[in-house]
């Protein structure tokens, strides 16, 4: 063994560094002991740190650290200590080489500085940092460590919380993970990166356990070694009186940031946390490997109700797509049992539909913010923090919208319990339709309507259709809607649905929970609401054959319901409507809905003219329509009628919009039958039963514009080149029109008008009647002429006195002619008298000798002339001609209307 006492202090330093370097540290405590003041311990502890290789094996050298940090070398060295490198080294070198090393300082640099520690402690903080840096060899970290770990709390804390989730994760938990995490990076992380890094770790193959392994043996103990050392600099700074308190605040605090993480990840893998939720306990479930223990005593209760608290905000979070409500159910029970608590069920199936007793006077206040996704975590959310209330009222929910899944309406806890602590009656209400609607909507070939009902009403309540008092502050998923709108929606949906039998049953017996006139309104809106939304009016199709065999069953059931009959008439109406080509503005194809919304509902028959021709000769169907649209009470009185003149008036319109269409076809013919046979009253037809014998202000206002708009109307095929006959036939039946227009007149306003018009026509009447008599003349003289020049064997050519006798004949004709064609109206004249006579003369001539002809001639112009006189007197006596009625017609219109104007009575008053 060589000498050490002929070494100086600084040779001893520098053969300690030579020893290190040769990974000679066994001799280290025996060369501490010979030069105490040289080598101290902390000296020593650099030496090892600057000099000995990181690839050393902890093995080797634990011993010396320990007999290093004792002072004492426990076994006595044999070995030989080769001193030739220094000892022939001057004082003076050596000092200079001592004060030229660089030894690394004892406390790794990035240490916390604010922690109390000790030599052996920061060397081996700052060894293992060397090791994993210069050889990424982390298992001799704990191999390093674990002789002493229990020497030091800091020390064991920095094992747990830092080594240990490193190691776990590196080699065990994750082995064939290509980017492994160095001692450095775990340090550097704050606690919220740690969490997500730790929890988000997954191997090549992950599996639903992988989350519930990294709670336990990643995070747990990351988060007691944090917890520790919050303990420890919060107790520096607070009084001993609140110590408890602020280690109670810190433990909880620390698992803050893992539930945020649970809930923000369940929104991604919901199986995941769900069954995580399932397997683990909690903060109090960790895996430290046995080398601390963490005493929850005094925060236990806190963490394992802040742990509840994410199951059950989880559930309200979790939306139906992801998760199924079976799922959430057994999580809100998972954390019932955790924390042994009472639920008011224990089985979400439909055997729970019985009257729930439920205490929601703290969940009743609860605030919107409150389901929100940063409030569901609060500690004041009366809703997530695990109580008999909270829970039990999570039941609810979750059986509810488990109902309304199965009737298709999905939705949320979230939304369900939103629904029913903040939403008003017309929200509640949205969403029972909305339900119904679901309900039958669903191609189900059979509904059990009955179970449908008790369902519904349970969820109004939570206590069933035979609950009855007041019901509770949010006691129900729609209690803000009363139970008898309730009971309406459902009877709506089950006439929709076809239900007949099983409403009749239910809703019209002596128990019924509605009265019948609720009834009535409720089976017609559904009717209405089937009208409404038919897109052909004929009753045998779609919608409309939908709404008439609900009409068909239950009009029976109200055989005085005035409203039934009014929709019997609107569906007679729409369907008698649906066999016309009808389009309205812009497009539009008709649905009968335009009927029922159409402020003038006779104006479409108008546009029925308008597209359909020769629809005008089908009048008693458009008026069989617009009786029906009065029935059906779509037609209201005006100001100046009465009810019940209200069809004489859809009546009369439709006729006039007839008439309109008739000429615009140029059916003059068709507008003046409809003129005389329909809007003509009986006293001027006394040989004519008249439709319409009541007459008002308004009724003649439609019926003599119909007659003055026919009486001036030109028809365009009738040219002054037409037939002379036809032409006179038209304008004395328009002059007709016109007289009668003014007889319906209801004022003497359209009194000049009238005239005026009826002076036009009588003026042109005038030229065709003077038009007619030249005619009728010509052709007379043409045919006389032809008589006298004839032939024809056995005739003889005239004297000169018949030819003077013709011509005096002809003359006296020619004025009787004139006077009496100014008098008469129609197109008929006494003609055809002196022919005859004419044509006996020219046969008797034959036989007579010369003085007998002339006497007989001179006789037969007598009789002739006395014949005529009395035909036309007789004449003149027996016809009652159309222009002497139409001319009396427009004297008595004249006389009634002045005498009017003037006030005067008339004479047969």
């Amino acid at each position: 063994m060589a000498n050490l006492d002929s070494l100086s202090d600084a040779q001893a330093i520098l053969l300690a560094c030579e020893l290190c370097t040769a990974k000679s540290v066994s001799a280290l405590p025996h060369l501490q002991q010979h030069f105490p003041t040289s080598l101290t311990t902390v000296r020593l502890f650099r030496i090892l740190l600057s000099f000995l290789p990181e690839s050393t094996p902890p093995q080797q050298y634990t011993t010396v650290l320990d007999e290093v940090d004792r002072g004492v070398a426990l076994t006595p060295y044999s070995g030989d200590i080769d001193t030739t490198k220094v000892k022939n080294v001057e004082e003076s070198v050596a000092w200079k080489r001592v004060r030229q090393l660089k030894l690394l300082p004892l406390k790794y640099p990035h240490a916390d500085k604010t922690q109390a520690t000790d030599s052996l402690t920061d060397f081996l903080i700052h060894r293992a940092h060397k090791i994993d840096v210069e050889t990424g060899l982390q298992t001799y970290i704990l191999e390093l460590i674990l002789p002493f770990y229990d020497r030091s709390e800091l020390l064991r804390q920095w094992l747990v919380s830092k080594i240990l989730p490193l190691l776990r994760s590196n080699y065990e938990y994750y082995p064939d993970k290509e980017d492994m995490i160095s001692l450095a990076v775990l340090e550097a992380m704050d606690q919220t990166t740690g969490i997500n890094v730790l929890l988000s770790m997954t191997g090549n193959n992950p599996s639903v356990t992988d989350l519930t392994r990294n709670l336990r043996g990643l995070v747990g103990p990351w988060m007691c070694g944090t917890v520790q050392s919050k303990r420890r600099r919060l107790s520096r700074d607070i009084d001993t009186n609140n110590v408890a308190d602020s280690q109670k605040e810190s433990g909880a605090a620390g698992w803050d940031d893992v539930n945020d993480w649970l809930l923000s990840q369940s929104l991604l893998e919901f199986d995941s946390v769900a069954n995580t939720l399932d397997s683990w306990d909690g903060p109090e479930d960790v895996d430290l490997g046995g080398y601390m223990d963490i005493d929850y005593s005094t925060e236990s209760g806190r963490l394992r109700r802040s742990y509840g608290q994410v199951g059950l905000a989880i559930v309200y979070a979790t939306e139906p797509a992801r998760g199924s409500f079976e799922r959430l159910f057994q999580i809100t029970m998972r954390v019932a049992r955790l924390l042994q608590i009472d639920t008011a069920m224990d089985t979400l199936n439909e055997a729970s539909l019985n009257a729930l007793e439920l205490d929601l006077t703290t969940i009743s206040s609860a605030s919107k913010a409150s389901l929100l996704q940063n409030g569901l975590l609060r500690g004041d959310n009366a809703l997530t923090i695990p109580s008999s209330q909270s829970i039990s009222f999570l039941q609810a929910i979750l059986l509810s919208t488990r109902i309304l899944r199965d009737y298709g309406h999905i939705t949320s806890c979230r939304s369900a319990a939103s629904m029913c602590l903040h939403g008003n009656e017309e929200t509640q209400s949205w969403e029972v339709t909305a339900v119904l609607d679901m309900i039958v909507k669903q191609p189900m070939p059979v509904q059990d309507w009955r179970k449908i009902r008790e369902q519904i009403l349970w969820l109004r309540d939570w206590k069933g259709s035979n609950a009855f008092g007041k019901i509770g502050e949010c006691h129900g998923l729609f209690w803000k809607v009363s139970k008898t709108t309730l009971e309406i929606e459902i009877l709506k949906a089950m006439v929709t649905t076809g239900e007949y039998r099983l409403v009749a049953e239910v809703y019209t017996e002596a128990n019924s929970p509605l009265d019948l006139a609720q009834v009535e309104t409720a089976v017609v809106d559904t009717i209405i609401s089937f009208y409404d939304t038919a897109s052909n009016g004929n009753r045998s199709r779609g919608k409309m054959k939908k709404a008439v065999e609900i009409l068909n069953a239950f009009q029976p059931r109200f055989p005085k319901s005035n409203r039934f009959k009014e929709l019997t008439a609107l569906i007679a109406a729409t369907h008698a409507l649906s066999f016309y080509s009808l389009t309205l503005q812009h497009g539009v194809p008709f649905q009968p809905v335009s009927i029922r919304v159409h402020p003038d509902p006779l104006s479409l028959i108008e546009k029925v003219l308008d597209q359909n021709s020769k629809s005008y000769t089908k009048l008693e169907d458009l008026l069989s329509i617009g009786r029906n649209f009065v029935t059906a009470g779509l037609v209201s009185p005006d100001k100046l009628s009465q009810a019940q003149q209200v069809s004489l008036l859809a009546e009369r319109r439709i006729i006039s919009m007839a008439i309109s269409s008739a000429l615009a076809a140029d059916d003059f013919g068709t507008a003046y039958s409809y003129i005389l046979t329909r809007l003509t009253p009986s006293s001027l037809l006394p040989s004519t039963t008249s439709e319409i014998s009541t007459t008002s202000p308004v009724e003649e206002d439609i019926s003599w514009r119909a007659a003055y708009n026919a009486g001036r109307y030109r028809s365009p095929t009738l040219s002054s080149e037409s037939d002379l006959t036809s032409q006179i036939t038209n304008l004395s039946q328009r002059m007709e029109l016109l007289s009668l227009s003014l007889i319906l007149a209801p004022t003497a306003d359209p009194l000049p008008e009238v005239l005026g018009a009826w002076r036009r026509c009588d003026e042109e009447m005038t030229i065709l009647r003077n038009r007619e008599s030249q005619e009728a003349e010509e052709w007379d003289r043409r045919g006389d002429q032809q008589s006298f020049v004839s032939t024809v064997p056995g005739s003889f050519a005239p004297t000169d006195r018949e030819l003077d006798a013709y011509e005096n004949a002809q003359r006296q004709k020619s004025r009787g002619f004139k006077t009496e064609s100014g008098r008469r109206f129609d197109a008929e004249a006494p003609l055809g008298l002196f022919d005859v006579a004419r044509g006996a003369a020219r046969a008797f001539s034959k036989n007579l000798t010369p003085l007998q002809q002339h006497q007989q001639q001179t006789k037969e112009v007598k009789e002739e002339g006395e014949e005529m006189s009395k035909s036309t007197e007789s004449l003149e006596r027996e016809r009652v001609r159309k222009r002497d009625v139409v001319s009396n017609m427009v004297t008595g219109g004249l006389a009634s209307g002045i005498g009017w104007v003037l006030g005067a009575q008339p004479v047969n008053r």
